[in-house]
This record gives C-alpha cells, structure tokens and sequence, in this order.
C-alpha cells in the first residue's frame, strides 16, 4: 500500500510568515507552493523550492486567484481567458525557479475557491483543462475526488491526482467544507483519516458516517496552526500501518 502526502506551503509574505514550512518537510511527499497571487512571494517561491530539492519532496504549483487580502478563499468573478492567463503566468513563474535548480514540476492544485470553481463550475472546468494541457500534459491534476474536471480530466487521457482533504470536514454527500481560517484539529484524528484514506477508502464525515473516497494523496494544510505536528503523526501512522509514503510518480509507478 501506498500514499502520497501533499501539504500546502510556501504562503508567507515579505516579513509576514504563515506556517513552518522546513519542519513540514521531512514528513511529506508532495509539496503545493503557492505562486504569487493568493499568497507567497519570489524569494518565498526560490526559497521553499530549495527546501524541497534538500528534502526530495516533489514540487507543484499552488495556483491561485489574484486575491492575497482574501488569501484565495473568496470567489471572484473572473473569465475563462483570464483564468487561462493567470494560470500560465503562476505555471511560468514556479519552472523558472525549478529550472534553476534542476527540479521539473509534478503538478498543478488549485488554491482555496479555486479548487472548488475549476473542479465544479461548468465555466471553468474545461477552460482550466485545456490550459493544462496546452503548457504540459504531464503535469497531474491535483483536485477534489470525484469532482466534474477530474472525470474530464481522465477522458483527455490526462493525469489525475485525486485527493482527500483530511483536516477538513466532508458532508455525506462527499462534499469538503471550505474555511476561511483554518482551524487546530487533533494530529491523532487526522492521522486515522489519512489511515482510512489508504487502507480502507473511506472518509468519517461531520455526522459521522463514513462514505467512499477514491484517493492517491492525501492533503495537509500548512497554514493550520499545529500543522508540522499533523504531518508528523499522518506519517507515523502510515507508516507504522504498513503504508509506504512515496510522491505522485511512485505511486502510479
């Protein structure tokens, strides 16, 4: 059994610092790094990007909407072309670092509304694929299980990388609920979720059921207060279950 552990990084700012992003390292597979418009800046971008080379976690671009005061978790009405543009501009941006460094991009996942409007919104599914596939078909698609753009997604004969979001609440209906900041939850119960996300495909949701989850990675937010700690016990506990972290590659593998 494996999983990928994914964890969202990179989001400070100037002398604002969001996350422990180096104490993240050692526990993840996966890192999304925020491009520029939701949060992060280029010495951010260059610096957690090294970070990932020193740790040999593999690298994808936290795409965002152009809305730091909101942190990407307010939904703007933007064109599909605008959403072509910007999502070229944050993709061009991350492999100029990586071509520095000798690293080449894993994947692309949305950030905040984002990840919900190109996943679910009929406006943008297609606008967003299409762009995906125009800059590199070989990047995989980092998005909700289940959602719209990532049955498309499959259909072109693009990568996928569907994940849970294990420190977020799901409804029965399999749908993950968005917070606006996010909140401490115990390292022990989100570590279970991600065992249950490997070894069973199941989800515990806030009424308690359990629902079926079709998962190859699991997601960590860093901007959680106790974050580092969270990564620590998810791997632990994988580990200690009998399944084997690895990155996107290693998984399909």
């Amino acid at each position: 059994m494996k999983i990928d552990i994914n964890v969202d990084m990179g989001e400070s700012f100037g002398r604002y610092s969001l996350g422990d992003d180096e104490a993240l390292f050692p526990y993840v597979t996966s890192a999304n790094i925020a491009t520029g418009f939701h949060a992060g800046d280029p010495n951010v971008l260059d610096r957690t990007i090294q970070w990932a080379k020193q740790y040999g976690v593999a690298v994808g671009a936290h795409i965002g909407l152009p809305d730091r005061q909101g942190f990407g978790r307010r939904q703007i009405d933007i064109s599909p072309a605008e959403l072509r543009a910007d999502t070229l501009y944050q993709l061009g941006a991350m492999d100029a670092f990586l071509k520095i460094y000798g690293l080449k991009m894993q994947h692309v996942k949305p950030h905040g509304i984002l990840y919900r409007m190109v996943g679910e919104q009929e406006k943008y599914i297609d606008a967003f694929l299409d762009t995906v596939e125009e800059y590199d078909r070989d990047l995989y698609i980092m998005l909700h299980s289940g959602c719209e753009a990532l049955n498309r997604a499959k259909a072109r004969g693009l990568k996928i990388a569907p994940e849970a979001l294990i420190d977020l609440g799901y409804d029965e209906n399999g749908n993950w609920m968005l917070e606006r900041v996010k909140k401490s939850r115990s390292p022990e119960e989100v570590a279970a979720r991600a065992l249950g996300v490997a070894k069973d495909g199941k989800i515990d949701t806030v009424s308690g059921k359990r629902i079926a989850i079709d998962s190859c990675t699991v997601c960590i937010h860093g901007d959680a207060p106790n974050a580092a700690d969270v990564a620590k016990a998810v791997r632990a506990a994988l580990e200690e279950n009998g399944v084997t972290p690895t990155n996107l590659d290693g998984y399909f593998a």
